[in-house]
């Protein structure tokens, strides 16, 4: 399938893109998400992003301004920047339209690429812009008037000659002022190789989605017809919402469903919460089991999936699980906390297992937390979500460890003004695994 590119840009910038735009073309299919404020911006990309492969922005500052305003980019994305070339380039051409200018008396955003303005222009460097800080979404929302407005002023006041700015959008109203200006944009050689990179990044997520993922999913409690009907139909219309992305059969008393690793990654938040046990178990209004497997093919899936499964019937809360292609055990796959477990736990878990009366595999799962989320600090509480077990059991697990010199109080924190403290542990997961306690 040909790779899609959605390129998010300031309308006037789609115009310097265009140059590049028919070798692009050669790589990708290419479509303009334009926009003329920073008021559009979240809207066209909230309306646009999810139909491409991967997205460009035309610059650092719309990107920034998504990242920070709207929030985490999903798809594969990059933007077009200016190369230390491309900056030399821009210069070349200013010294030949202004031939004799003071390089100090220009006005220019400030590159990110590393340029050596003073060796080039004899210690000359020009003017930058006071350029907002990525995180402040207050200094970007006003970043288009702040940079006419210090234009203008240096521009009154006689202390620059031109304007060298990548904020395509100000070209109207430097020119309606008669102040010099120039804009800056990337090369098409430079936009060519963004572009390249960032499909060459997708096809490669394409060949890690060569696994296949298999689910298997039933009621928790006893079958009959009736219900197993409903199961089926909400199977299908979840299925229907999220785009058809399964091939669903019953099979006896489950249903199977089988997709790729990728979109089971996309549609679960990168395997850490189901997102269909959680409908099924609303909608149905009763527990559903739900295992995912991934594998070379259909076969060593399935049998993932079914080891899965097991995992999410033996557990008290039903929350679904997954087994990857290297066998470890992830889950429960809930809230985002989903926990990765290794198929072996070490010797050293294993005796301090047989030792202190803790289940290895529990061990295990709190070392996979620390080298894997890095999170090694827990409440019973959180012990007892991250490793579906019961509040007594966790705080069990915590004092025992304490006990060894394996854990230790921290601190002790209230639920509120009148609950009791409860106690934050730090466990050393380095004595876990090498089984090293007293």
């Amino acid at each position: 399938m040909r790779i899609s590119i959605g390129i998010i840009t300031a309308e006037r910038s789609a115009e310097l893109i265009k140059k590049a735009h028919g070798e692009m073309r050669r790589m990708c299919g290419i479509e303009y998400l334009p926009y003329s404020n920073l008021r559009d911006l979240a809207s066209v990309y909230e309306s646009g992003a999810h139909l491409f492969d991967g997205l460009i922005f035309s610059g650092r500052f719309p990107y920034a301004y998504i990242a920070n305003h709207v929030g985490e980019i999903s798809r594969p994305h990059t933007y077009f920047e200016l190369t230390d070339r491309d900056y030399y380039r821009a210069f070349a051409g200013i010294l030949y339209k202004f031939p004799g200018i003071d390089v100090s008396r220009i006005l220019i955003d400030r590159p990110f690429a590393n340029v050596d303005f003073a060796g080039v222009f004899g210690g000359q460097t020009p003017t930058f812009f006071d350029t907002p800080e990525e995180g402040d979404l207050v200094s970007m929302e006003n970043a288009y008037h702040k940079t006419l407005r210090q234009s203008m002023i240096l521009w009154r006041e006689g202390k620059i000659d031109l304007v060298a700015t990548r904020f395509t959008n100000l070209a109207g109203q430097f020119r309606a002022s008669g102040v010099p200006f120039v804009i800056l944009f990337p090369s098409e050689a430079s936009m060519l190789d963004t572009c390249g990179s960032l499909c060459g990044l997708i096809q490669s997520r394409r060949l890690e989605a060569v696994l296949v993922a298999s689910g298997i999913v039933s009621r928790a409690e006893s079958v009959n017809e009736g219900r197993n009907g409903k199961l089926a139909s909400l199977l299908g219309r979840f299925n229907e919402k999220n785009g058809m992305p399964f091939v669903i059969r019953k099979n006896g008393d489950v249903f199977e469903l089988t997709t790729s690793n990728k979109t089971l990654e996309d549609i679960t938040m990168g395997y850490t919460d189901c997102g269909l046990s959680d409908y099924l178990r609303r909608e149905l209004g009763e527990d559903v089991c739900v295992g995912w497997g991934l594998g070379a093919e259909v076969v060593s899936s399935c049998k993932n999936a079914m080891r899965a499964f097991r995992e999410s019937m033996r557990s008290a809360s039903r929350h679904a699980y997954l087994v990857n292609d290297q066998g470890d055990l992830i889950g429960p796959m809930t809230s985002g906390k989903s926990v990765t477990m290794s198929g072996v736990p070490s010797a050293g878990t294993l005796e301090i297992g047989r030792r202190l009366g803790i289940s290895p595999m529990n061990l295990q799962k709190m070392i996979n937390l620390q080298e894997n989320r890095g999170i090694g600090t827990f409440s019973s509480a959180d012990l007892a979500f991250y490793l579906n077990v019961t509040l007594r059991s966790a705080g069990r697990i915590l004092s025992r460890l304490a006990e060894h010199g394996a854990a230790w109080v921290v601190r002790s924190a209230h639920p509120n003004a009148k609950g009791r403290p409860y106690k934050i542990y730090d466990v050393d997961c380095g004595k876990l695994r090498s089984g090293n306690i007293s």
